[in-house]
């Protein structure tokens, strides 16, 4: 079996060393005694922490991406590299500057938690979730099935996935639900105040999870491609601007329409 560590110990890092049951290691002391805490096998430098390992996971936030494969292949270099940074374009466009004999794969697990960080990992996160496998110029077959083969010891469903492509569905899937759901918090506050922590339910409690995203995070994804994120919230804005011209109207017809034809799209989101 490969052996696998994990870079950086957050609440994908930290669930993958536990469901991998993999050494470990975090820039932050306070965070690696914390996994240590957790049961993960933490290493005490990042040097430590790869040595003899035959794939690394780093699990860090995009901007820091190419610095860690950066130093991760100057102690093993002959490991395969996989990540799973929200953004796949600039990533593997960063992995071009790697030593020649390095192999990186590209990846991104769809998976999350209301408990953020490593208070929120757990071995059974990805559990029946899409992992973006998202191979590059610096894939061979053998690295790409050897990444697969790890997700799937995750219990995640391996999605196979061009950069680009992955860059621009990510705008749809993930960047505007999170900038959704934060103006959903903003307006229901705005006219609320804070009766509104005493009165919601799941319903509102559920949409509006994604606007406690850390602020670093939020930022980052916010403004990975601003123009296609600004046209797809528009997209939103005109649909909900056909919903309300059929309130203003009392036009039950249009209403039930607009409702079953989201219905139908929430059905279509859920299979898998």
């Amino acid at each position: 079996m490969t052996e696998v560590a994990v870079v950086g110990l957050g609440l994908i890092g930290g669930s993958i060393a536990l469901g991998l049951k993999a050494r470990g290691w975090d820039d932050d002391r306070a965070t690696r005694d914390f996994a240590r805490g957790r049961g993960i096998s933490t290493a005490a430098s990042l040097e430590e922490a790869v040595t003899g390992a035959g794939l690394i996971f780093t699990a860090v936030p995009t901007a820091g991406t190419p610095a860690v494969l950066r130093a991760v292949a100057e102690f093993v270099p002959t490991a395969v590299l996989t990540d799973a940074a929200s953004l796949k374009v600039s990533v593997l466009r960063a992995s071009l500057s790697l030593p020649p004999q390095v192999r990186f794969v590209g990846g991104h697990p769809m998976a999350g938690s209301a408990v953020p960080g490593l208070a929120g990992a757990a071995a059974d996160l990805f559990a029946g979730r899409p992992w973006l496998i998202v191979p590059g110029t610096r894939s061979d077959a053998a690295a790409v099935a050897l990444v697969i083969e790890e997700v799937v010891r995750l219990g995640a469903d391996p999605v196979m996935l061009e950069a680009e492509e992955h860059d621009a569905a990510m705008t749809w899937i993930s960047h505007l639900p999170l900038a959704v759901s934060a103006a959903l918090a903003r307006v229901v506050v705005e006219k609320l105040g804070m009766k509104s922590g005493s009165l919601a339910g799941p319903g509102l409690l559920d949409t509006t999870r994604l606007a406690g995203a850390r602020r670093e995070l939020a930022l980052e994804l916010c403004l990975s491609d601003p123009g296609r994120l600004a046209a797809a919230l528009q997209s939103v804005s005109q649909d909900l601007a056909v919903m309300a011209d059929g309130l203003k109207k009392d036009d039950h017809t249009a209403i039930e329409e607009f409702l079953k034809g989201a219905a139908r799209a929430r059905q279509t989101i859920r299979k898998r």
